[in-house]
């Protein structure tokens, strides 16, 4: 695997958080890459090394006594991040990093399969890099021994309270805080975030977090995650709040919601009756019947083709754990009685009815899988097949089992589970989903796209995958792949601007029909824009130099473009008549500083330039009230009215649009009471979209604000 020495751009000053340049000639790296050499392109490889020198060379520099940055790697559900931070740790150690500490997931069976795959893909048999997992106060001597003979060491920790101020307690030993670090939060977004902000509290494995933060005097916070909703949604100044972002793009293989529920969703998205999805767990309905018929069928296809890898199936019907204790049962039956049908004599009405199941199977898959064996030659290998099925259940009865600590057996697995297949763990071979589990009313978009364990890298079996799902799921995943391929474009189109993550706006496109929400509401503030009707700048900025700046460039912005009286009734408004958008949105928005107000330019222009990039509204009719007289308002709470209401044959300011999209721009002297003289002239924005018109009605969510201030 072959790509350039060097990444990245030496810093203007040699303080730690300008980018560096980053080797990516070292050992580790090395090491690292001959492992995937024979599973990962070298095209795929060199973007990943590449994204994660990006990463690092915006991590203080290694040789900087002070310095912190918070990052957010944000990739796709199932498509490789745990490859991108191992690269990412790699490079690290290549570049004078001694410690990593990866925060690996709030459930046992994530912690371990993190760090078998960290320690598989670091360490080896090699003793440059020694692992620890959950480590306490007793292995401090050893850490610190493998840190003084200049080797690296690997902390793997579950994201709880405890564990993590056990690590934090190690590093507080002043022979050890002084080292840089690097801090990955896998699933950053899950348990990190602060679940008691709106009580001004601090929930306790976010203090514990900030704590391990706050113990080194040099170090790097990168969380990871695909679903980035909440970290984009939390307050612009929680200590978690990212500085950068990155944009982890999937290797080639891919297969996510663009394949699943895209033009080909008939051929892999299967329907269950509501009537299959509300019964009993113990009850074997023939939607779940169908279903396992399609995974035993498919495994005989892939297994007769010569593909001799695992194949899977995943049951995710309740987060009751007894509920998935009856569905383990009746599966497990259900395959049992197969098994003997199947060795029935050919013509037993039992086994020929079976068959019928299976070839009705055979059928559906017809529709995807090309040289499809034929039904013949298939149904002779079915009794075989069916007893290489193992049925497990994943959960923490005592009856529940982890298929990371206890090895795949057969090659046909079905997992049967609720919360502990939900996030973050990787089945195997997973071709055929059976899932039935969502809220009674709203549900989180994060907490939906985190359920998707059918994505991943499928390509040279995706013909033989099935979704088995009710109307509703298939109607919100394909609102999710609406929903992420929005954010996406917006952050890469904002990322190639060079926007820094803090200025992105936070704008996610989310049908309100749909029921979906963006994520927890006790982690993030958040409201529904929509773009519909007047939007107004009523919480006017009245700093004295910052408003007389803001009411000279709109002067000079009519003027520029010509803008001429236009009488509206018996009122005269300078007026340009087809503005450009893109002209609206970067020089108005982005000049006109509306900072500490209640109009945040961020929103607008990302609102605009999204209808723009859809051709929707190249063009609109721009303002200047009054040909820029001085309005003189009242304040009510701190805000204003900018609008002029009816009088003399005027209609009034909000309804001289003639139902097409205008922007006003007002100057207006706030009063605290009518009577008072003017102490300020400032600007007052205001947008009005047709809201009966479905092209501007984009259903967004943005982050809400905490306080006036932010």
């Amino acid at each position: 695997m072959d790509c350039n020495h060097h990444i990245g751009m030496d810093p203007a000053d040699g303080s730690g958080n300008h980018p560096w340049t980053v080797n990516i000639d070292g050992e580790e790296l090395a090491h690292l890459g001959s492992r995937y050499s024979s599973d990962v392109s070298d095209e795929d490889w060199d973007s990943v090394v590449r994204t994660a020198a990006d990463i690092l060379g915006r991590c203080p520099r290694p040789e900087a006594a002070n310095g912190t940055s918070t990052e957010l790697a944000i990739g796709k559900v199932q498509s490789g991040k745990t490859l991108s931070y191992s690269t990412l740790a790699a490079l690290a150690y290549d570049n004078g990093y001694s410690v990593v500490i990866v925060l690996a997931g709030t459930k046992n069976l994530l912690l371990d399969q993190t760090f078998v795959r960290l320690s598989s893909d670091l360490v080896g048999n090699r003793p440059s890099i020694t692992q620890f997992k959950n480590p306490t106060k007793a292995d401090s001597e050893v850490i610190e021994s493998v840190l003084h003979t200049k080797r690296h060491a690997l902390v793997v920790v579950l994201k709880r309270q405890n564990r993590i101020l056990e690590v934090k307690d190690i590093f507080a030993q002043p022979s050890l805080n002084i080292r840089p670090v690097l801090i990955i939060d896998d699933e950053g977004d899950e348990s990190s975030l602060n679940t008691q902000f709106k009580k001004g509290k601090q929930s306790a494995v976010y203090r514990s977090i900030l704590s391990l933060r706050n113990t080194f005097k040099s170090h790097s916070y990168v969380a990871y995650t695909a679903t980035p909703q909440g970290l984009l949604l939390i307050d612009g100044i929680d200590a978690l709040s990212p500085d950068f972002g990155t944009l982890i793009y999937p290797g080639s293989g891919y297969c996510g919601g663009s394949v699943f529920f895209g033009e080909r969703i008939e051929e892999f998205v299967r329907q269950v009756p509501v009537d299959d999805a509300n019964k009993g767990s113990e009850t074997i309905t023939a939607s779940l019947s169908n279903s396992i018929a399609v995974f035993i069928v498919g495994a005989t296809i892939r297994h007769m083709r010569g593909d001799r890898d695992w194949h899977s199936m995943l049951i995710h019907n309740s987060s009751l754990r007894v509920e998935h204790s009856r569905a383990f049962e009746s599966v497990k039956q259900l395959i049992l009685s197969w098994k003997t049908k199947l060795g029935y004599q050919e013509t037993d009405p039992e086994r020929q009815a079976l068959l019928r199941i299976f070839e009705s199977a055979y059928d559906d898959l017809v529709r995807s899988v090309q040289d499809i064996p034929s039904w013949e030659s298939l149904k002779n290998n079915l009794s075989d097949e069916i007893w290489q099925v193992e049925v497990w259940m994943v959960n923490s009865l005592q009856t529940g089992r982890d298929p990371m600590s206890t090895p795949i057996r057969l090659l046909n697995n079905i997992f049967v589970g609720g919360n502990m297949l939900g996030r973050g763990l990787t089945i195997k071979g997973l071709a055929v989903t059976y899932i039935t589990r969502r809220a009674m009313k709203e549900t989180n978009a994060d907490t939906l796209e985190q359920r998707a364990r059918w994505f991943g890298y499928k390509m040279r079996y995706l013909d033989t995958c099935r979704i088995f799902l009710t109307e509703e799921l298939k109607s919100n995943y394909r609102e999710l792949l609406r929903h992420e391929d929005d954010f996406w474009e917006a952050l890469s189109r904002n990322m190639s601007q060079g926007i820094p993550v803090r200025e992105w706006p936070r704008m996610f496109r989310l049908d309100p029909g749909m029921y979906i929400n963006p994520t927890r509401q006790n982690i993030a503030n958040y409201k529904r824009f929509r773009g519909s009707g007047w939007e107004a700048q009523r919480k006017l900025v009245e700093d004295p130099a910052i408003a007389e700046k803001n009411v000279k460039y709109v002067k000079d912005f009519f003027s520029r473009y010509q803008g001429v009286p236009k009488l509206f009734e018996t009122i005269n408004h300078t007026t340009i008549e087809n503005c450009s958008t893109e002209v609206i949105i970067s020089e108005l928005l982005e000049n006109v500083n509306t900072e500490n107000s209640d109009w945040d330019n961020s929103y607008y222009k990302e609102y605009l330039t999204r209808l723009l990039l859809n051709g929707v509204l190249n063009s609109m009719e721009v303002l200047l009230m009054r040909n820029g007289e001085i309005e003189d308002r009242t304040k009510r709470d701190g805000r204003v009215n900018p609008f002029a209401g009816r009088s003399n044959n005027y209609y009034g300011d909000q309804y001289i649009h003639g139902d097409k999209v205008q922007f006003q721009v007002h100057i207006i002297a706030p009063r605290e009471q009518e009577s008072d003289p003017r102490s300020v002239v400032t600007t007052s924005f205001g947008l009005y979209v047709p809201p009966d018109d479905p092209r501007f009605n984009l259903d967004f969510v943005v982050r809400g604000k905490t306080s006036d201030n932010n």
